[in-house]
């Protein structure tokens, strides 16, 4: 994975995303059920989250610093509970408000992306906090074009059982 392979995944795959939620009227985009008893609102303030905290560690790092992750004072095991928390803070938002962090925090993601070189997108050796396990790019991956098909596949088989219901 090189940095233009990156970025045309996270750019064709937030595309796809788009796409599908273009095509999504208000109420649809807040009615629960969709995946679990989210709405498309909540997985879009999951995603957005989730990316705020790339932004973050990405920032972090291009300073020389270590991030925190996923974040302070959680682990890995705390994933659920974070995921929980995200949901009740943002369920009773507005939805114009959630396309707008949804919209804004993916441009400040892409543009840390962006901004980083092949190499440290791709050596595994380069960070501290990734050594013996894996290069940026599959963080990256993980929190951008990864997501946004699993979340994106969740709302197309939603509405593809809504068009079977009479």
């Amino acid at each position: 994975m090189d940095k233009p392979q990156l970025i045309d995944l996270i750019l064709a795959d937030h595309a796809r995303l788009d796409q599908a939620l273009a095509q999504m009227s208000t109420s649809q985009m807040t009615e629960a059920g969709v995946q679990d008893t989210w709405s498309v609102k909540d997985i879009l303030a999951h995603i957005t989250a989730w990316e705020a905290r790339l932004v973050t560690w990405l920032q972090a790092a291009a300073r020389g610093e270590t991030p925190t992750r996923p974040e302070p004072g959680a682990t890995w095991d705390d994933i659920d509970r974070l995921n929980e928390e995200t949901y009740r803070e943002n369920r009773d938002r507005p939805l114009h408000d959630v396309l707008a962090d949804y919209h804004h925090t993916y441009q400040k993601a892409l543009k840390e992306v962006e901004a980083l070189t092949d190499e440290v997108i791709v050596n595994p050796e380069r960070f501290a906090w990734t050594v013996g396990r894996y290069p940026l790019w599959q963080i990256i991956a993980a929190n951008t074009y990864e997501h946004y098909r699993e979340h994106l596949e969740a709302i197309n088989n939603w509405l593809e059982k809504g068009k079977k219901r009479v």
